[in-house]
């Protein structure tokens, strides 16, 4: 079976289609995790600023983000950060996206060896927390609230947005101020270094990790491809016969599409989408905006 068919029999297979640094994120942290549970590595991979620095091990700077530690942190864990790794990688583009990561991962880690060795005598969690707290500051900042009277508790409406919230803030407090701290900071070096993204790394840093990490790159299922050689045919085929009819008869005028709605095109354009763009997703979509969204997301 080709890798084209066991696509098209699994299309699970490209859920991280477009987004090969969140699916590197995403398995390596569920594997890092069997891995520690298998060797008792849970308590070697904490981030405790008092090792660190009085015992030398400076190993725990570099491991503490790699998993979760424990099974609840790992599934609630993932559940959050996956969609919103994938969605913003896509939007940003994987250059652009991983230096955001990587910008972001130095900054959060030198506020905590500051701030947990000088101000604060405690040791967090191990995780990608301050992970975590980048991508959910790209999600408030750059994601509009489609729906903001989605559902209501005790008389208070609530967007879509609360969802995606509400799952974050339930893996954030779950270590206490040892997982709150961590993310809060990733929230800050987030905000910091989304200018610095537009900064992308040295060439050959792309080029060794798309050797190293073409098994984690996925190709469009026969499906999708499909379909786009049979709207490539139907395109062709529609312009042969608008070629031949046009010398017979002479075209009729074609309808100009109602203008977007500015509001709607505010949203998508908050979002990191050119306005150009933008204008052509909605008169596509007849200005349905979640419809927009979905054909920006997919390209």
């Amino acid at each position: 079976m080709s890798a084209s068919q066991s696509q098209l029999h699994n299309p699970r297979s490209v859920w991280f289609l477009g987004a090969p640094i969140s699916k590197v994120i995403a398995f390596s942290t569920a594997a890092i995790y069997i891995l520690a549970e298998m060797k008792h590595w849970h308590e070697a991979m904490v981030f405790d600023t008092t090792k660190i620095f009085d015992h030398a091990q400076f190993y725990r700077i570099f491991v503490c983000n790699l998993t979760f530690g424990s099974m609840g942190e790992l599934l609630f864990g993932l559940a959050a950060l996956c969609p919103l790794l994938r969605r913003f990688e896509r939007e940003m583009g994987s250059r652009k996206f991983g230096a955001y990561i990587l910008y972001s991962s130095l900054l959060s880690t030198i506020f905590e060896l500051l701030f947990f060795n000088i101000f604060f005598d405690t040791e967090r969690y191990s995780g990608p927390y301050p992970q975590l707290g980048a991508v959910l500051y790209l999600f408030h900042r750059y994601t509009p609230r489609l729906h903001p009277k989605f559902f209501g508790i005790l008389g208070f409406d609530f967007s879509e947005k609360s969802l995606t919230y509400g799952l974050c803030l339930q893996i954030i407090f779950s270590g206490g101020l040892g997982t709150i701290i961590p993310t809060v900071f990733g929230f800050l070096a987030g905000m910091l270094s989304v200018n610095l993204s537009n900064n992308e790394l040295p060439d050959f840093v792309y080029s060794t990790c798309a050797v190293l990490g073409k098994v984690f790159v996925d190709e469009a299922p026969a499906v999708m491809m499909a379909r786009s050689v049979q709207r490539a045919g139907r395109s062709r085929r529609g312009t042969g016969q608008r070629n031949v009819a046009s010398t017979s008869a002479p075209a009729p005028s074609p309808q100009t599409p109602s203008p977007p709605p500015e509001e709607a095109i505010e949203q998508l354009t908050s979002m990191g989408f050119e306005r150009e763009a933008v204008i052509r997703a909605l008169q596509m979509s007849g200005n349905n905006v979640e419809a927009a969204a979905n054909r920006l997301l997919m390209g």
